[in-house]
């Protein structure tokens, strides 16, 4: 079987003036403050470029934002110190095999002001980098970018509906704006790039009488230019939740979406793009093929072994049920839900298999004895704890929409004071490996082309910058494929040693790792 390893080789870090030896591959960043942005760009092969802002500023009171670019060793090839304007955050980075591209926008803006985005752009072959501006109409949200060769796409919301995309011509500096043609009220839900294919897809809610009705799929050129349109209208009670998108042989247009209760409550669109609160009963699959749109939908509770996923508690309740079924007492299986975050899709040989990270918020009830004219009287009230990430579902499906396997992975995630993603999934000789990195551990699972757990969870530790550090505590660790069998570990670490002079340190970090 086959395993994970750490690379040894000489690393430099950023948290240090001169050059240091360590018997691992990371990098570390001293984090200075905790509206600092970190951004690792990969560009496979070719090694990728670490972004972040800098406590230093400019004689203009500009800061300071620090582009490192490192080799697949994580060695600093150069750094470049670029001045933006103070009070920034990194919104999203992209890159293709020419460009990468790192937009910024403003922290905190009124809901009157015009949004000003700023750009930094880097032509990879020649480490060229360019800055230039732009202007987001008032009252407008970004709310995702792609990039295909040298055309940049950002969709972007207005807050009381409706909503546009900006293509960026990288090569030829141009822009220009794409408004969807769609009849109803809408917000821009989704957004990728499929660069492969050379297309875009955008995914847009419609909304009825601030009714959530159905969602209207758009696949446009790498260019921006509107290929294709779909429809498709929601069943009564229920509507498409989070989705991914691929293409089959064909490039016809295939949708996989969670299922999601919808109640007869009026919405109002705005904020609804960030909303992870609905509840998935199911998993639905959509071609639209040139013979006409085909779906079919699986529920969770006729699905073999969902029981595994669930939380102990609601696996208790599943049993009680099933035992009332036997009884005569019940005539029908209850509803199994989760609430998911964005769910990804990898292909796997010849299925797509749609994996999505279940949740739940966890809360408990404090009491507070008050004191009145009357004596004491006690007032409780609830506080949230955070969000636990208990299970990860993965269900494959061939390109005729068949679910060929079903299985569920568990990794006990503390909880966490917000949604990102704890876990990854990659194709990687010939297998499927799951992972998700926790206090300085990586735990994963391996799966075969039926489905069936090759290997247990295995954890191994991974290695520190010096051999004298120590784990303290962690937050936003998350991991991703980086090329062939390479993978990045990545997140923000509070670090002691107590043979330093600063016994503490907190800095963001990415590690490389490989799966033999």
């Amino acid at each position: 079987m086959r395993k994970i390893y750490l690379i040894a080789i000489i690393l430099v870090s950023a948290c240090c003036g001169y050059a240091q030896q360590a018997e691992t591959s990371r990098f570390e960043v001293e984090r200075w403050s905790k509206t600092q942005s970190f951004r690792f760009e990969p560009f496979a092969e070719q090694g990728g470029m670490i972004v972040y802002d800098t406590e230093k500023t400019d004689e203009d009171k500009n800061r300071l934002w620090n582009f490192v670019t490192l080799d697949t060793n994580l060695f600093e090839q150069r750094s470049d110190l670029i001045p933006l304007p103070d009070k920034l955050k990194l919104f999203d980075s992209k890159s293709s095999a020419e460009w990468a591209v790192f937009v910024f926008v403003e922290e905190k803006v009124s809901r009157s002001d015009s949004i000003t985005l700023f750009m930094v752009t880097c032509q990879r072959s020649e480490l060229k980098f360019s800055t230039f501006s732009d202007k987001l109409p008032e009252k407008t949200v970004l709310q995702s970018m792609a990039l295909i060769d040298g055309n940049l796409m950002l969709s972007v919301n207005f807050k009381t509906g409706g909503g546009f995309l900006k293509q960026y011509d990288l090569d030829r500096h141009t822009h220009r704006v794409v408004t969807p043609n769609i009849s109803n009220d809408f917000i821009l839900f989704q957004f990728a790039a499929f660069p492969e294919e050379r297309l875009f897809v955008l995914a847009a809610r419609e909304f009825v009488d601030k009714h959530y009705k159905a969602t209207t799929f758009q696949v446009y050129s790498h260019d921006g230019f509107l290929m294709r349109s779909y429809r498709f209208e929601n069943a009564e009670g229920v509507g498409l939740g989070r989705m991914c998108f691929a293409f089959d042989d064909q490039r016809q247009l295939m949708v996989y979406a969670t299922l999601e209760r919808e109640s007869n409550k009026k919405v109002t669109v705005e904020g609804m793009t960030e909303d992870f609160s609905k509840i998935a009963v199911g998993v639905t699959w959509i071609k639209f093929a040139s013979s006409g749109m085909m779906n079919r939908t699986y529920l969770f509770k006729n699905l073999p072994e969902i029981e595994q996923a669930l939380t102990a508690s609601d696996r208790l309740k599943v049993k009680e049920e099933l035992l009332k079924m036997k009884q005569g007492k019940k005539q029908e299986k209850g509803e199994i839900a989760f609430q998911f975050y964005t769910p990804r899709m990898v292909r796997f040989g010849d299925l797509q298999v749609f994996a999505a990270e279940a949740f739940h918020p966890v809360y408990h009830t404090e009491t507070r004895m008050e004191y009145g004219f009357h004596g004491t009287y006690p007032i409780h009230y609830t506080v949230f704890d955070g969000y636990d990430f208990f299970s990860e579902i993965l269900l494959a499906f061939d390109q005729d929409g068949e679910l060929h396997w079903f299985n569920a992975a568990r990794f006990e995630n503390d909880l966490t004071e917000t949604l990102f993603a704890h876990a990854s999934e990659t194709v990687c000789h010939d297998e499927l490996l799951v992972t998700s990195p926790s206090h300085q551990q990586l735990r994963y699972e391996v799966f075969d082309a039926d489905g069936s757990r090759l290997l247990d969870q295995e954890t191994i530790s991974l290695d520190f910058y010096y051999g004298t550090d120590s784990f303290y505590h962690e937050f936003d660790a998350g991991m991703y494929q980086w090329y062939d069998d390479r993978f990045i570990v990545h997140g923000c670490q509070v670090i002691e040693n107590p043979r330093l002079r600063n016994t503490q340190r907190v800095v963001f970090y990415v590690q490389k790792i490989q799966y033999e």
